[in-house]
């Protein structure tokens, strides 16, 4: 008999209450989200899909680290498998079309990833936007979740270059 998913997790330490957690710091990320953009009642969040791509994320972290025998897993990890998952399983579904609703999860995407590697780096707004490159990383960030072939490991390259480029201030 197979093993499931959730026995394999538990097997790697990740439980249901690790698992949970991680679910409600999303899921309060997405609210603030949806409420910050004025988005009430065009979306609603759709709990499973959020769940599974939390799932997801873990299951991925656990296999990379048996494989490379890694203990934990890096905020760059963290940050890129979270937001690949993200975009695979999209749980922010569509009530009441809008303009742009169509990239509503590409576009919370690319703002959870810009404050998460800015909140690691002690990037702050004034800070953003006395910077001209920046809104223009940010605009490459979003045009390429939307258009491009993006995987786990691109985002987490992009996130690695973004740090390395602010170590060299």
């Amino acid at each position: 008999m197979e093993e499931s998913v959730i026995e394999y997790l538990k097997r790697s330490n990740i439980t249901s209450k690790r698992l949970a957690h991680r679910y409600v710091i999303i899921l309060e990320t997405m609210h603030i989200f949806i409420k910050n953009h004025k988005l009430d009642g065009f979306v609603r969040i759709n709990g499973r899909a959020l769940k599974e791509a939390i799932i997801d994320y873990f299951v991925d972290t656990v296999r990379i680290k048996e494989f490379h025998s890694i203990k934990n897993t890096n905020k760059e990890k963290i940050y890129s498998y979270t937001a690949y998952w993200l975009l695979k399983r999209k749980p922010i579904q569509i009530v009441n079309y809008f303009k742009g609703s169509e990239f509503v999860n590409e576009y919370f995407v690319s703002t959870y990833l810009i404050s998460a590697i800015c909140a690691t780096k002690h990037i702050n707004n004034s800070e953003k936007k006395r910077n001209p490159t920046f809104r223009k990383f940010q605009e490459l960030l979003y045009y390429n979740i939307r258009y491009r072939l993006v995987t786990q490991q691109s985002l987490e390259l992009m996130i690695e270059g973004f740090f390395l480029g602010c170590d060299f201030k």
